[in-house]
């Protein structure tokens, strides 16, 4: 224990020659706050104040019998709390140590609550230590705290209790209940910045901002959210959910399952007319520790950006009208002359049928080539429902055996899940699949194998489909233009397939990517975003 008696000795010094103080007399405080400034102080510690009675109070409970007075004072020993033990009460008050008296050394002689402040550590003033007899029965315990970042001393908490007592003890508990209110105001200081912090962020992001508790029920819904939405926070908290009916959707499924959900694209209407803002969602799942406490979401307006890129795309278009009309003229006109010579043969030999034969072919051709370029110039519109990938995919293979054996081909497939749960537009999807596979047919002339593999990869949330021949393959310059309208690698043909897929997959809010090197063959992959899947033994499967 810390030997206080040097700063005793000069307490008692000061008392006796600086303030020419009598021991036998009773000491009286004398300065004292207005009532206004009182109220002040009380207001601007009265966090201070609120924790201290609160751990002081269970420190008095835990040395029951024990007579304790609790004083809380500011940096100047001005008192703005007292509680406890009413007979010590009774017996401080005849000396004036009231709430707004200044508890200094010059008016009370020596005590622990100016020895705290004076030195900046705890102190204890016991017996015979004050000055002034009367206060012989008295053990005197103050500590003094600070919660600034700074580290000044904020002011004391002290306490009294009769010689009888008196404990090497109490100092110790007093140490460590003021450490613990210190820790717990720094620690709502920083609390309350942070929530500053968020609030602001929040509040003045663009960016829809919604977060709910475990239960489904909903804590936040942002500035931005109201913007986007046309709902009120107030109508969202009430549980008026109709109107992001969609939103709510996502959330219920990332409370059910534990999985974020990313850049999944919906909608609101926009006031009463028939225009829709056009939005990206995410939903985290938002965890204390290993246990789920709610959820994040945020979504963000595109609709501008989604129309400034249509007009983008539109321009483009018209620019590429040119090129595309030259390029399907002169594809149009090899089959027309062909008809049109064979139609003056026609004229001249009765042997008709194998004419009619080439004409229906370049025909069909023809009609092929114009279906292409329409299809080419109207935007992809999707029209999504939950299927099955996996079955979609098996099917569309199965479909494309007949093709297989024509093309002297043999398709191999490999499925690492058994279910697989999308929101995809699946005439669509089975669309990209044909044409991938039948490319693959044209890069082998001569035969070979195709692999369909399919699994996902749960930590990115994404489903794969990879497709892979033993064709030629492509250079890096060649990889980099598919998918660009009017590139192709083939003999013939306008490039136009390869751009619809692109697009396709991008509407599903996924990507391709091409993995080839000439010479070696080429691989694609389409990678779709997770709903719900189903991980099973490898499945394999020849065709």
């Amino acid at each position: 224990m810390k030997d206080f008696s040097t700063y005793i000795k000069e307490s008692h010094l000061n008392c006796r020659n600086l303030f020419n103080m009598n021991p036998e007399e009773t000491p009286s405080l004398k300065t004292f706050l207005t009532k206004e400034e009182l109220l002040s102080r009380q207001q601007l510690y009265s966090k201070v104040l609120k924790e201290a009675k609160h751990f002081m109070r269970k420190l008095i409970q835990n040395v029951n019998g024990v007579p304790i007075l609790v004083v809380t004072t500011d940096d100047e020993g001005y008192l703005l709390d007292i509680y406890g033990d009413q007979t010590i009460k009774g017996m401080v008050d005849k000396l004036g140590i009231t709430v707004g008296a200044s508890f200094n050394e010059k008016d009370a002689g020596t005590n622990a609550v100016s020895l705290a402040l004076k030195h900046g550590e705890p102190v204890e003033v016991i017996g015979d230590d004050h000055f002034h007899y009367c206060l012989s029965e008295t053990a005197c315990y103050s500590a003094p705290f600070s919660y600034a970042e700074d580290g000044m001393l904020a002011g004391t908490i002290s306490i009294m209790s009769t010689i009888e007592h008196a404990s090497p003890f109490h100092l110790g508990m007093l140490i460590s209940v003021v450490d613990t209110i210190e820790r717990e105001i720094q620690l709502q200081q920083k609390n309350h910045k942070l929530d500053l912090l968020n609030q602001f962020i929040i509040s003045s992001t663009p960016l829809g901002v919604v977060m709910t508790e475990k239960d489904g029920s909903f804590l936040e819904f942002n500035a931005g959210a109201e913007e986007i939405t046309g709902v009120h926070k107030d109508q969202i908290l009430a549980g008026e959910t109709e109107r992001i009916k969609e939103v709510f959707e996502y959330i219920t499924y990332v409370l059910e399952s534990g999985s974020k959900v990313e850049n999944v694209e919906i909608t609101f209407p926009v006031n009463q007319s028939n225009r829709q803002k056009l939005c990206l969602l995410d939903v985290f799942p938002l965890y204390d520790e290993d246990q789920m406490i709610g959820t994040f979401a945020q979504f963000r307006d595109l609709t501008s950006y989604h129309e400034l890129q249509q007009q983008v795309i539109q321009s483009e278009k018209l620019s590429a009208i040119g090129k595309l009309g030259t390029g399907l003229a002169h594809e149009i006109r090899n089959p027309l002359t062909s008809i049109i010579g064979l139609t003056q043969l026609l004229k001249e030999n009765n042997n008709q049928n194998k004419y009619l034969e080439v004409i229906t072919a370049e025909l069909e051709r023809m009609k092929s080539l114009v279906n292409q370029f329409v299809s080419l110039g109207k935007p992809v519109k999707v029209n999504r429902e939950n299927c099955d990938v996996c079955e979609l995919v098996h099917n569309t293979v199965e479909l494309m055996t007949s093709d297989a054996r024509l093309h002297n081909c043999k398709i191999y497939f490999e499925s690492c899940v058994s279910y697989c749960n999308l929101k995809i537009d699946e005439s669509q999807m089975k669309q990209v699949l044909i044409n991938f596979i039948k490319n693959a047919f044209e890069a082998m002339p001569d035969g070979g194998r195709i692999d369909i593999k399919l699994y996902s990869n749960p930590e990115q949330n994404k489903f794969h489909i990879d497709i892979s021949d033993e064709g030629e393959g492509m250079t890096q310059e060649e990889i980099e233009h598919i998918g660009t309208p009017f590139f192709t690698t083939k003999q013939s043909g306008l490039g136009m397939g390869l751009p619809v897929c692109f697009d396709i997959i991008k509407s599903h809010q996924g990507k391709i990517e091409i993995d080839s090197k000439k010479g070696y063959g080429t691989t694609i992959q389409v990678i779709l975003p997770i709903n719900h899947l189903k991980e099973i033994d490898v499945l394999e499967k020849s065709f």
